[in-house]
Protein backbone atom coordinates (compact mmCIF):
# COMPACT_ATOMS: atom_id res chain seq x y z
CA UNK A 1 0.00 0.00 0.00
CA UNK A 2 1.20 3.52 -0.84
CA UNK A 3 2.51 5.31 2.27
CA UNK A 4 3.64 8.93 1.70
CA UNK A 5 6.01 8.78 4.68
CA UNK A 6 8.02 5.80 3.38
CA UNK A 7 10.26 5.59 0.27
CA UNK A 8 8.16 4.52 -2.70
CA UNK A 9 10.14 1.39 -3.57
CA UNK A 10 7.06 0.05 -5.33
CA UNK A 11 7.09 2.70 -8.07
CA UNK A 12 6.06 0.65 -11.14
CA UNK A 13 8.41 0.39 -14.09
CA UNK A 14 7.43 1.60 -17.55
CA UNK A 15 5.49 0.97 -19.69
CA UNK A 16 2.31 1.27 -17.60
CA UNK A 17 0.21 -1.87 -17.39
CA UNK A 18 -3.16 -0.11 -17.52
CA UNK A 19 -4.94 0.64 -20.79
CA UNK A 20 -4.29 4.28 -21.64
CA UNK A 21 -6.77 4.71 -24.47
CA UNK A 22 -10.20 6.23 -24.06
CA UNK A 23 -12.40 8.08 -26.52
CA UNK A 24 -12.16 11.25 -24.44
CA UNK A 25 -8.37 11.10 -24.36
CA UNK A 26 -8.06 10.27 -28.07
CA UNK A 27 -10.27 13.22 -29.05
CA UNK A 28 -8.22 15.55 -26.86
CA UNK A 29 -5.01 14.10 -28.26
CA UNK A 30 -6.02 14.85 -31.86
CA UNK A 31 -6.64 18.50 -30.97
CA UNK A 32 -3.42 18.79 -28.96
CA UNK A 33 -1.28 17.26 -31.71
CA UNK A 34 -2.82 19.55 -34.36
CA UNK A 35 -2.25 22.60 -32.16
CA UNK A 36 1.35 21.58 -31.53
CA UNK A 37 1.99 21.12 -35.25
CA UNK A 38 0.53 24.54 -36.01
CA UNK A 39 2.82 26.09 -33.40
CA UNK A 40 5.87 24.39 -34.86
CA UNK A 41 5.08 25.56 -38.41
CA UNK A 42 4.31 29.10 -37.25
CA UNK A 43 7.54 29.41 -35.28
CA UNK A 44 9.60 27.93 -38.12
CA UNK A 45 8.26 30.51 -40.57
CA UNK A 46 9.18 33.53 -38.47
CA UNK A 47 11.53 35.91 -40.29
CA UNK A 48 13.74 35.92 -37.21
CA UNK A 49 13.20 32.90 -34.99
CA UNK A 50 15.76 34.07 -32.43
CA UNK A 51 13.47 36.92 -31.36
CA UNK A 52 10.77 34.46 -30.35
CA UNK A 53 13.10 31.81 -28.94
CA UNK A 54 14.98 34.15 -26.63
CA UNK A 55 11.88 35.83 -25.17
CA UNK A 56 9.78 32.68 -24.85
CA UNK A 57 12.58 30.63 -23.30
CA UNK A 58 13.16 33.37 -20.72
CA UNK A 59 9.43 33.55 -19.97
CA UNK A 60 9.31 29.76 -19.68
CA UNK A 61 12.29 29.90 -17.34
CA UNK A 62 10.59 32.56 -15.22
CA UNK A 63 7.30 30.65 -14.97
CA UNK A 64 8.92 27.27 -14.24
CA UNK A 65 11.09 28.85 -11.57
CA UNK A 66 8.10 30.64 -10.07
CA UNK A 67 6.38 27.26 -9.61
CA UNK A 68 9.31 26.49 -7.26
CA UNK A 69 8.99 29.86 -5.44
CA UNK A 70 11.97 31.37 -7.29
CA UNK A 71 10.61 34.74 -8.32
CA UNK A 72 12.06 37.64 -10.27
CA UNK A 73 10.62 40.59 -12.18
CA UNK A 74 10.50 41.07 -15.94
CA UNK A 75 12.60 44.21 -15.55
CA UNK A 76 15.40 42.29 -13.84
CA UNK A 77 15.01 39.34 -16.19
CA UNK A 78 15.29 41.22 -19.47
CA UNK A 79 17.69 43.93 -18.35
CA UNK A 80 20.27 41.30 -17.38
CA UNK A 81 19.83 39.27 -20.58
CA UNK A 82 22.97 39.27 -22.77
CA UNK A 83 24.89 41.52 -20.40
CA UNK A 84 25.44 38.84 -17.76
CA UNK A 85 25.01 41.44 -15.02
CA UNK A 86 22.49 39.90 -12.63
CA UNK A 87 20.92 42.09 -10.00
CA UNK A 88 20.08 39.24 -7.60
CA UNK A 89 20.51 35.51 -7.12
CA UNK A 90 16.95 34.58 -8.16
CA UNK A 91 17.28 36.38 -11.50
CA UNK A 92 20.58 34.59 -12.04
CA UNK A 93 18.90 31.24 -11.29
CA UNK A 94 16.12 31.93 -13.80
CA UNK A 95 18.73 32.71 -16.46
CA UNK A 96 20.49 29.45 -15.65
CA UNK A 97 17.21 27.64 -16.34
CA UNK A 98 17.10 29.30 -19.77
CA UNK A 99 20.74 28.26 -20.31
CA UNK A 100 19.77 24.68 -19.44
CA UNK A 101 17.01 24.67 -22.08
CA UNK A 102 19.45 25.96 -24.71
CA UNK A 103 22.03 23.37 -23.68
CA UNK A 104 19.59 20.47 -23.87
CA UNK A 105 18.16 21.71 -27.16
CA UNK A 106 21.53 21.85 -28.91
CA UNK A 107 22.80 18.53 -27.54
CA UNK A 108 22.69 15.72 -30.09
CA UNK A 109 22.37 12.91 -27.54
CA UNK A 110 19.03 11.23 -26.84
CA UNK A 111 17.58 12.06 -23.44
CA UNK A 112 19.40 10.04 -20.80
CA UNK A 113 20.51 10.11 -17.16
CA UNK A 114 23.85 11.84 -17.79
CA UNK A 115 22.21 14.57 -19.90
CA UNK A 116 19.64 15.09 -17.16
CA UNK A 117 22.41 15.46 -14.58
CA UNK A 118 24.08 18.09 -16.77
CA UNK A 119 20.82 20.01 -17.22
CA UNK A 120 20.18 20.01 -13.47
CA UNK A 121 23.80 21.06 -12.85
CA UNK A 122 23.33 24.12 -15.08
CA UNK A 123 20.11 25.05 -13.25
CA UNK A 124 21.74 24.75 -9.82
CA UNK A 125 25.16 26.10 -10.91
CA UNK A 126 26.97 23.20 -9.27
CA UNK A 127 27.52 19.51 -10.03
CA UNK A 128 24.26 17.61 -9.54
CA UNK A 129 24.18 13.83 -9.57
CA UNK A 130 21.65 11.17 -8.68
CA UNK A 131 20.91 11.13 -4.93
CA UNK A 132 23.19 8.94 -2.83
CA UNK A 133 21.83 9.71 0.63
CA UNK A 134 18.33 9.04 2.01
CA UNK A 135 15.99 11.55 3.60
CA UNK A 136 14.40 13.34 0.63
CA UNK A 137 10.70 14.07 1.17
CA UNK A 138 8.06 16.27 -0.45
CA UNK A 139 6.00 18.29 2.01
CA UNK A 140 2.85 20.37 1.83
CA UNK A 141 4.09 23.99 2.15
CA UNK A 142 1.16 25.14 4.29
CA UNK A 143 1.46 22.44 6.97
CA UNK A 144 4.81 20.70 6.53
CA UNK A 145 2.98 17.37 6.18
CA UNK A 146 4.89 14.74 4.19
CA UNK A 147 2.93 14.01 1.00
CA UNK A 148 5.47 11.86 -0.82
CA UNK A 149 8.78 10.11 -0.18
CA UNK A 150 10.57 9.08 -3.39
CA UNK A 151 12.62 5.87 -3.59
CA UNK A 152 16.09 5.93 -2.00
CA UNK A 153 19.38 4.40 -3.11
CA UNK A 154 21.60 5.48 -5.99
CA UNK A 155 21.58 2.07 -7.71
CA UNK A 156 17.79 1.81 -7.59
CA UNK A 157 17.32 5.40 -8.78
CA UNK A 158 19.71 4.87 -11.69
CA UNK A 159 17.90 1.66 -12.60
CA UNK A 160 14.57 3.50 -12.58
CA UNK A 161 16.03 6.26 -14.77
CA UNK A 162 17.47 3.69 -17.18
CA UNK A 163 14.02 2.14 -17.45
CA UNK A 164 12.44 5.58 -17.97
CA UNK A 165 14.79 6.75 -20.73
CA UNK A 166 14.91 3.35 -22.38
CA UNK A 167 11.10 3.43 -22.63
CA UNK A 168 11.06 7.05 -23.83
CA UNK A 169 13.54 6.30 -26.63
CA UNK A 170 11.94 3.02 -27.70
CA UNK A 171 9.73 2.83 -30.79
CA UNK A 172 6.13 1.95 -29.98
CA UNK A 173 2.61 2.97 -30.94
CA UNK A 174 2.07 5.35 -28.02
CA UNK A 175 1.74 8.99 -29.05
CA UNK A 176 4.73 11.16 -28.01
CA UNK A 177 2.47 13.58 -26.09
CA UNK A 178 1.20 10.70 -23.96
CA UNK A 179 4.74 9.43 -23.50
CA UNK A 180 5.89 12.93 -22.50
CA UNK A 181 3.14 13.08 -19.88
CA UNK A 182 3.93 9.66 -18.39
CA UNK A 183 7.68 10.33 -18.53
CA UNK A 184 7.19 13.60 -16.65
CA UNK A 185 5.15 11.84 -13.95
CA UNK A 186 7.76 9.08 -13.65
CA UNK A 187 10.68 11.51 -13.46
CA UNK A 188 9.00 13.57 -10.74
CA UNK A 189 8.15 10.38 -8.84
CA UNK A 190 11.73 9.09 -9.06
CA UNK A 191 12.83 12.56 -7.90
CA UNK A 192 16.48 11.75 -8.65
CA UNK A 193 18.10 14.94 -7.34
CA UNK A 194 18.21 16.70 -3.99
CA UNK A 195 16.91 19.85 -5.72
CA UNK A 196 15.89 21.05 -9.18
CA UNK A 197 13.68 18.06 -10.05
CA UNK A 198 10.58 20.05 -11.05
CA UNK A 199 12.44 22.42 -13.33
CA UNK A 200 14.54 19.65 -14.87
CA UNK A 201 11.42 17.55 -15.41
CA UNK A 202 9.57 20.35 -17.20
CA UNK A 203 12.55 20.97 -19.47
CA UNK A 204 12.53 17.27 -20.38
CA UNK A 205 8.90 17.53 -21.54
CA UNK A 206 9.67 20.20 -24.13
CA UNK A 207 12.99 18.63 -25.18
CA UNK A 208 11.25 15.29 -25.72
CA UNK A 209 8.63 16.90 -27.97
CA UNK A 210 11.49 18.47 -29.96
CA UNK A 211 13.36 15.16 -30.06
CA UNK A 212 10.24 13.44 -31.39
CA UNK A 213 9.91 16.11 -34.14
CA UNK A 214 6.61 17.49 -32.83
CA UNK A 215 8.42 20.80 -32.41
CA UNK A 216 11.39 22.28 -34.26
CA UNK A 217 12.44 24.36 -31.25
CA UNK A 218 11.47 24.67 -27.55
CA UNK A 219 8.83 27.36 -28.11
CA UNK A 220 6.05 25.69 -26.11
CA UNK A 221 5.35 27.86 -23.05
CA UNK A 222 4.19 24.94 -20.90
CA UNK A 223 5.17 26.23 -17.45
CA UNK A 224 3.03 29.33 -17.90
CA UNK A 225 -0.01 27.08 -18.27
CA UNK A 226 1.05 24.87 -15.33
CA UNK A 227 1.39 27.98 -13.19
CA UNK A 228 -2.28 28.80 -13.84
CA UNK A 229 -3.33 25.38 -12.48
CA UNK A 230 -0.47 24.70 -10.07
CA UNK A 231 -2.69 23.08 -7.42
CA UNK A 232 -4.18 20.71 -10.02
CA UNK A 233 -0.69 19.86 -11.28
CA UNK A 234 0.54 18.68 -7.89
CA UNK A 235 -2.79 17.05 -6.95
CA UNK A 236 -2.88 14.97 -10.14
CA UNK A 237 0.72 13.79 -9.75
CA UNK A 238 -0.16 12.74 -6.21
CA UNK A 239 -3.44 11.08 -7.26
CA UNK A 240 -1.57 8.98 -9.83
CA UNK A 241 0.96 7.83 -7.22
CA UNK A 242 -1.75 6.90 -4.74
CA UNK A 243 -4.07 5.10 -7.17
CA UNK A 244 -1.90 4.03 -10.12
CA UNK A 245 -4.58 5.51 -12.42
CA UNK A 246 -3.07 7.69 -15.15
CA UNK A 247 -6.45 8.68 -16.63
CA UNK A 248 -7.19 12.03 -14.91
CA UNK A 249 -3.57 13.16 -15.14
CA UNK A 250 -3.29 12.30 -18.85
CA UNK A 251 -6.52 14.14 -19.69
CA UNK A 252 -5.22 17.20 -17.83
CA UNK A 253 -1.77 17.02 -19.46
CA UNK A 254 -3.07 16.68 -23.02
CA UNK A 255 -5.43 19.62 -22.47
CA UNK A 256 -2.48 21.56 -21.04
CA UNK A 257 -0.42 20.93 -24.20
CA UNK A 258 -3.31 22.05 -26.40
CA UNK A 259 -3.84 25.27 -24.44
CA UNK A 260 -0.12 26.02 -24.29
CA UNK A 261 0.21 25.37 -28.03
CA UNK A 262 -2.66 27.72 -28.88
CA UNK A 263 -1.26 30.46 -26.65
CA UNK A 264 2.26 29.95 -28.00
CA UNK A 265 1.01 30.08 -31.62
CA UNK A 266 -0.84 33.32 -30.94
CA UNK A 267 2.33 34.73 -29.43
CA UNK A 268 4.47 33.64 -32.39
CA UNK A 269 2.05 35.22 -34.87
CA UNK A 270 1.94 38.42 -32.83
CA UNK A 271 5.74 38.61 -32.81
CA UNK A 272 5.87 38.05 -36.58
CA UNK A 273 3.31 40.81 -37.26
CA UNK A 274 5.04 43.21 -34.86
CA UNK A 275 8.40 42.64 -36.55
CA UNK A 276 6.96 43.23 -40.01
CA UNK A 277 5.25 46.44 -38.86
CA UNK A 278 8.41 47.85 -37.33
CA UNK A 279 10.47 46.80 -40.33
CA UNK A 280 8.25 48.81 -42.71
CA UNK A 281 8.03 51.79 -40.36
CA UNK A 282 11.81 52.07 -39.97
CA UNK A 283 12.30 51.73 -43.71
CA UNK A 284 9.72 54.48 -44.33
CA UNK A 285 11.23 56.71 -41.64
CA UNK A 286 14.84 56.56 -42.83
CA UNK A 287 16.06 53.97 -45.29
CA UNK A 288 19.68 54.86 -44.45
CA UNK A 289 19.39 53.41 -40.93
CA UNK A 290 17.21 50.44 -41.87
CA UNK A 291 18.61 46.92 -41.85
CA UNK A 292 17.14 43.55 -41.03
CA UNK A 293 19.92 43.16 -38.46
CA UNK A 294 18.66 46.29 -36.69
CA UNK A 295 15.08 44.98 -36.57
CA UNK A 296 16.32 41.61 -35.33
CA UNK A 297 18.38 43.22 -32.58
CA UNK A 298 15.48 45.38 -31.42
CA UNK A 299 13.31 42.26 -31.11
CA UNK A 300 15.80 40.25 -29.07
CA UNK A 301 14.21 41.64 -25.90
CA UNK A 302 11.42 44.01 -24.83
CA UNK A 303 14.20 46.20 -23.41
CA UNK A 304 16.46 47.75 -26.04
CA UNK A 305 19.94 48.88 -25.02
CA UNK A 306 22.42 50.70 -27.26
CA UNK A 307 25.28 48.40 -26.30
CA UNK A 308 23.22 45.34 -27.30
CA UNK A 309 22.79 46.69 -30.83
CA UNK A 310 26.59 46.83 -31.03
CA UNK A 311 27.05 43.38 -29.43
CA UNK A 312 24.63 41.85 -31.93
CA UNK A 313 26.35 43.48 -34.90
CA UNK A 314 23.37 45.66 -35.88
CA UNK A 315 25.47 48.86 -35.76
CA UNK A 316 29.17 49.59 -35.76
CA UNK A 317 29.54 51.81 -32.72
CA UNK A 318 27.85 52.89 -29.50
CA UNK A 319 27.41 56.45 -30.73
CA UNK A 320 25.64 55.22 -33.87
CA UNK A 321 23.39 53.03 -31.74
CA UNK A 322 22.39 55.99 -29.55
CA UNK A 323 21.70 58.10 -32.65
CA UNK A 324 19.45 55.42 -34.17
CA UNK A 325 17.54 54.82 -30.94
CA UNK A 326 16.90 58.51 -30.38
CA UNK A 327 15.58 58.80 -33.94
CA UNK A 328 13.27 55.80 -33.43
CA UNK A 329 12.07 57.28 -30.15
CA UNK A 330 11.33 60.66 -31.74
CA UNK A 331 9.27 58.89 -34.41
CA UNK A 332 7.30 57.04 -31.75
CA UNK A 333 8.63 53.62 -32.74
CA UNK A 334 10.29 53.06 -29.36
CA UNK A 335 9.56 54.53 -25.95
CA UNK A 336 12.37 55.71 -23.71
CA UNK A 337 12.00 54.38 -20.19
CA UNK A 338 12.01 56.79 -17.28
CA UNK A 339 14.16 54.29 -15.45
CA UNK A 340 17.76 53.35 -16.01
CA UNK A 341 18.79 49.69 -15.94
CA UNK A 342 22.33 48.88 -14.83
CA UNK A 343 22.85 52.66 -15.11
CA UNK A 344 22.06 52.50 -18.82
CA UNK A 345 19.40 54.29 -20.86
CA UNK A 346 16.83 51.78 -22.09
CA UNK A 347 14.07 51.93 -24.68
CA UNK A 348 10.89 49.86 -24.57
CA UNK A 349 9.88 47.84 -27.62
CA UNK A 350 6.15 48.30 -27.04
CA UNK A 351 5.25 46.16 -30.04
CA UNK A 352 7.13 43.17 -28.66
CA UNK A 353 5.67 43.71 -25.19
CA UNK A 354 2.16 43.67 -26.65
CA UNK A 355 3.00 40.69 -28.87
CA UNK A 356 3.95 38.63 -25.83
CA UNK A 357 0.26 38.46 -24.88
CA UNK A 358 0.43 40.62 -21.79
CA UNK A 359 2.94 38.28 -20.11
CA UNK A 360 5.65 40.91 -19.82
CA UNK A 361 5.07 43.55 -17.17
CA UNK A 362 7.41 46.54 -17.26
CA UNK A 363 6.92 49.78 -15.37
Amino acid sequence: MFDPTKPYYGLPLLPPTQSLESMELLRSLVDAAASLMKLSVTAENLPNQTALYRSVILLEAKASSEIEQIVTTDEKLFSSDLSGNFTDSMTKEVHRYADAIHFGWHEKRPLCTSLTEEICSIIKDKPMFVRKVPGTTLRRPSTGEIVYTPPDGEILIRDLLDNLFGWMNADDSLHPIIKAAIAHYQFESIHPFTDGNGRTGRILVVLYLVEQSLLKAPVLFISGEILKTKADYYALLQHTRETGDFGPYLNWFVTLVRKASLESTLRANNVRIAMMELKHLIRSLDSSIYSQDLVNAIFVSPLVFANRLVELGAVGSLSTAHTYLKKLEKAGLLVRSKKRFNRKVVYLNIRLIEALSGEVKLD
